[in-house]
């Protein structure tokens, strides 16, 4: 009966992991094309497109080396799919399905059917991680790095063979590389070891110890480039709020209050008799879990508390399956029956549902509402080859400048001439390409039929205008370029207000 069973139990393993990945990639891909681009995903597609290998290696040696290993997985994939908002989070989409399955393997390590496909179900709806999947950033890589490392830890504990350790110190070196906080996923991976031989524990400590030095270039020149989180704000009272709702949960309030309310009755139910206490082998998945969860938060809290604030809690993305797995286990643990353990499923991925649509996959949802997709499908659409593109540069965006703004659709700008483009990104080893000041360009300007300027969104205008002559509105009349244009002779015959820029089309 036995030999009968245990096939079929292998041949079932792959093919639900197989299945909830692939249900988790849809779900991350649906609507993931509409949210327009914002400042970190245009840094994403600038870092990985028109640069050779050395001008992207030059880049990362003055910022960014944290996102290096994804820029150049990006650069590759930018030269077979265009960079647009589908094709460039489309990545993350997979990534998301490759955390979701191994989310079942993982749990298949330890515990039965139902529990393994409910974690992976929780954590392909899991709001932070519906989150990752539509961001052209590499969270959602971050994650799937995250469980599937301790999968392989898993397996080399219990196995102990040389191959596997090797395989687990160079799988802790990339998953560093994707993210520099994943590294402490692995302070988390003595739990798996207890009660082990001291052999394995020996063979750990020396994968682990050999990564480490490995990394530790890595690790001092993302310490020098540390000053690129100088915006994230020292720890207060609303940091608590941020590790119990944002880092898991991301904008999703009512998903967050069940959540936590299926783990506190399952840990009442349990002690109070009320549910049999999960079997061992469950028990330690659940401390391995918690240790995933509390270990990397109370390193980076701590670190932020005595040094710089580096908590943010997107950064903790790589703890996510330990959050969808422990709320498997608590729900799975109060829902009697199989159809119970749908319903509660079901009641979570409904109340994530508001912010999965509006919050995550709405037009103008990437962080204050930014619009670079809304201005490039402007010039897409309505700008000829041969026209000028004109931007101001005195705008104060933050995060900024306003030159990641063409850099997030770089195909929409492609047919415009740029007098006001300064040094190339690639020359300079930066993000952005420098700017020259309007004052400088009236002779190139003089001579464009149209010029498209795109500058601060102007309030006390409508959201589109067009005439034979527009008056250039207060705000735009009144910076540098508005004032070359004017004395140019250009009016201006159209143009567009977003959410954060004006788009203005000029002729004369």
């Amino acid at each position: 009966m036995s030999t009968t069973a245990g096939p079929a139990r292998r041949r079932r393993r792959p093919r639900d992991a197989v299945v909830i990945a692939a249900a988790a990639t849809v779900i991350s891909a649906i609507g993931a094309s509409r949210p327009s681009i914002w400042f970190d995903e245009a840094a994403t597609i600038s870092a990985s497109t028109h640069r050779s290998l050395p001008e992207l290696w030059r880049l990362l040696t003055h910022i960014d080396a944290v996102h290096g290993l994804y820029y150049l997985f990006m650069h590759g994939w930018f030269a077979v799919f265009p960079a647009t908002e589908f094709w460039s989070r489309l990545p993350s989409c997979l990534a998301v399905g490759v955390g979701a399955g191994g989310v079942v393997v993982l749990c298949r390590q330890f515990t039965g059917r139902q529990l393994s496909v409910c974690a992976g179900v929780l954590y392909a709806v899991l709001p932070r991680v519906t989150w990752a999947g539509v961001e052209a950033r590499p969270y959602a890589f971050a994650a799937a790095a995250a469980v599937w490392l301790t999968v392989l830890c898993v397996a080399a504990a219990r196995r102990n063979t040389v191959p596997l350790w090797a395989g687990y110190g160079a799988a802790v070196v990339a998953a560093t590389l994707l993210n520099i906080f994943t590294v402490l996923v692995v302070a988390a991976h003595p739990v798996v070891l207890s009660g082990r031989a001291p052999s394995v524990r020996r063979r750990w400590a020396t994968a682990a110890g050999v990564a480490l030095a490995v990394l530790a270039p890595f690790l001092v020149l993302t310490q020098n480039q540390i000053r690129q989180v100088a915006w994230i704000h020292p720890l207060n009272l609303s940091t608590l709020v941020e590790v119990a709702q944002e880092q898991y949960f991301d904008e999703s309030v009512a998903f967050a209050i069940l959540a936590w309310l299926v783990l506190t009755a399952a840990t009442v139910a349990v002690r109070h008799g009320a549910r049999p206490a999960p079997d061992p082998d469950t028990r330690r998945l659940v401390v391995l879990c918690a240790a995933w969860m509390l270990v990397p938060t109370l390193a980076t809290l701590a670190y932020s508390a005595v040094g710089r604030p580096i908590y943010y809690p997107r950064y903790l993305i790589g703890t996510a399956p330990a959050m969808a797995i422990t709320l498997a286990v608590a729900v799975s643990t109060i829902a009697g029956s199989r159809r119970a353990v749908v319903a509660v499923v079901a009641v979570l991925a409904v109340a994530a549902a508001p912010n999965y649509v509006v919050g995550q996959r709405d037009r103008y949802t990437k962080e204050k509402g930014w619009d670079y997709s809304a201005v490039a499908d402007v010039i897409d659409a309505h700008a000829r080859a041969g026209d000028c593109l004109l931007i101001d540069n005195t705008t104060r965006w933050l995060p900024g400048p306003i030159r990641a703004l063409p850099a997030g659709r770089p195909a929409a700008f492609a047919k415009l001439i740029d007098p006001g483009l300064g040094p190339r990104r690639q020359d300079l080893g930066r993000l952005w390409d420098g700017h020259l000041g309007v004052w400088a360009l009236t002779d190139q300007l003089n001579r464009c039929p149209t010029i498209w300027t795109i500058t601060n969104h102007d309030h006390r205008l409508p959201a589109h205008q067009v005439a034979v002559m527009l008056p250039p509105g207060s705000r735009f009349a009144h910076t540098p370029d508005g004032r070359v244009l004017h004395q140019l002779g250009f009016h201006v015959v159209e143009r567009w207000q977003f959410t954060f820029s004006q788009v203005i089309k000029s002729t004369r």
